[in-house]
């Protein structure tokens, strides 16, 4: 193997964009034989893992094809794939926006992150580069002089001098008490778990009522579910309804020069409380008119009736809650960047929820799907989710809400990905904690340099050590867009690059 070697933890969409994009640099920079790249990879098949190997048509990508792809400065790469592949893809495409702004299944996004590896990966190997996968689960990583000791699953160990951690979207393990009891799914993915032992009459619990809980509905619906299905929350909010093809619209209020302009003229930073009053600026601007803030609160509210009154306003073109957001998702996580560490836990508790659900609806077609499940009384949705227990002596669940409870004999855990590293359920991710290898961030995941994604320890960069995905979720807000974290990756790459070229002189 050659004598410098890469290895980048995780084979899903950042795994595969940053090993293309390592690759293409390397290659036009001519030191592609010096360096070797490594991927390890858990699952069978890189590219798909849990969520994007799945075999159900309701599972539906929550953004755009055109803000998709996987390589850096081509967002639309997949939108281009899909004309491309047309025969293949027909029954794929889920609305009917055309095929470059297409909301597509899951399935069909694993099929062409697959795609590109392959072809990348044989490309890389034609041109004389030294490439593998390695089939194993990361459990740990000692640090050494020269680089990094990967402990894998098995026993096995991988040396490299570079190390990139993209482990993909961290399974919460907000309910360890849980794990382990018959009937209880510590996850959406993979759906094959739940429809294998789920009988199709059963009443069913799903806890958490966002999009990681659309995709277990979905799951169930797309095999006929017949059982009474009720999401068990803490606000009891449902995502908001996207857009199908929403206008363009350019801020006034909410921008970054207003956020700079307070930075020079008080000499901090900008609080949540000026940052929201100028989103409040923002939407009565785009409204027209004022808007009453009081009746914009949707928590206690029907659910079934909130999300009938959100698929008339998302037919209609969108309201100013929804596509303000929208219309900021190229600045927002500038915008979070010029946030203190403590106003970013305020946004979070206090806007954070109303954020998430009117930034990340469900599109349409799903949505469609929901409302008939409420109103034939298959769906309904409990808020104020206190405690959940399992009763060894009756063999079923019981959840506190509000003042009562229920009880049910299945439950499947889709509260969405975790931010907290504690509540992380990834063994790689605690032992690396555990190692003080990494460095909790109060807001959520792990401490790193914003421009150039390298793991941060004590206010000091972790050379050679970078890191991808939701695990910065405290530091950079938009880590479940793709076209994001391909941005990231670019400047990943750049920095690992200049560092390896500087090291290694011709």
């Amino acid at each position: 193997m050659s004598s410098v070697n890469i290895t980048i933890i995780g084979g899903g969409a950042c795994g595969i964009s940053a090993f293309t994009e390592l690759f293409l640099q390397l290659r036009i920079a001519g030191q592609h034989h010096k360096v070797s790249i490594t991927i390890i990879e858990e699952n069978d098949e890189v590219g798909k893992g849990l969520a994007f190997g799945t075999k159900q048509p309701g599972h539906i990508l929550n953004t755009q094809a055109d803000l998709m792809g996987i390589h850096l400065a081509e967002p639309q790469h997949f939108s281009d794939w899909l004309i491309t592949h047309e025969a293949k893809v027909d029954e794929e495409v889920v609305d009917n926006q055309g095929k470059n702004e297409a909301f597509t299944t899951r399935r069909l996004y694993g099929d062409y992150l697959k795609e590109q590896f392959e072809h990348y990966f044989a490309l890389a190997k034609q041109e004389g580069m030294e490439v593998e996968v390695i089939r194993a689960s990361a459990t740990d990583v000692t640090l050494l002089k020269s680089g990094f000791k990967v402990h894998l699953s098995g026993d096995g160990t991988h040396f490299c001098h570079y190390l990139i951690l993209a482990p993909g979207t961290p399974v919460a393990n907000n309910y360890p008490d849980l794990d382990g009891q018959k009937n209880y799914f510590g996850s959406p993915w993979p759906s094959s778990d739940i429809l294998e032992n789920v009988p199709r009459e059963a009443d069913v619990g799903i806890l958490g009522s966002s999009l990681s809980a659309i995709d277990a509905l979905m799951t169930l619906a797309d095999n006929d579910h017949k059982g009474k299905i009720t999401f068990y929350s803490l606000d009891g909010l449902l995502p908001r309804v996207q857009v199908e093809k929403p206008e363009p619209y350019s801020c006034r209020y909410l921008t970054i020069r207003n956020l700079h302009r307070i930075q020079r003229e008080m000499l901090r930073n900008p609080s949540i409380t000026e940052v929201f009053r100028l989103f409040m600026q923002e939407a009565e601007s785009y409204a027209g008119k004022k808007i009453d803030w009081e009746k914009t609160k949707r928590v206690g509210k029907p659910a079934g009736k909130l999300l009938k009154e959100d698929i008339a306003i998302a037919r209609n073109g969108g309201d100013a809650l929804m596509n303000v957001p929208y219309a900021l998702r190229y600045e927002s996580s500038e915008m979070w960047k010029m946030l203190d560490e403590s106003e970013k836990i305020k946004f979070k508790k206090w806007l954070g929820g109303y954020w998430a659900v009117n930034r990340h609806g469900m599109p349409l077609v799903n949505a469609e799907r929901v409302i008939k499940m409420f109103e034939s009384g298959q769906l309904s949705v409990l808020s104020d989710l206190k405690k959940v227990v399992f009763q060894k002596n009756k063999k079923h669940f019981l959840l506190s809400y509000g003042d009562e409870s229920k009880t049910e004999k299945y439950l499947i855990n889709a509260t969405g990905p975790a931010s907290a590293v504690k509540d992380m359920k990834s063994g790689l991710i605690k032992n690396l904690a555990k190692g003080g290898l990494i460095e909790p961030e109060q807001a959520g995941g792990i401490s790193i340099d914003t421009e150039n994604m390298q793991i941060m320890l004590k206010g000091r960069p972790v050379p050679r050590f970078y890191a991808l995905g939701h695990i910065t979720n405290g530091l950079l807000l938009d880590v479940n867009a793709v076209w994001f974290n391909v941005k990231t990756i670019g400047g990943l790459s750049q920095h690992l690059i200049k560092h390896f070229i500087s090291e290694n002189p011709s």
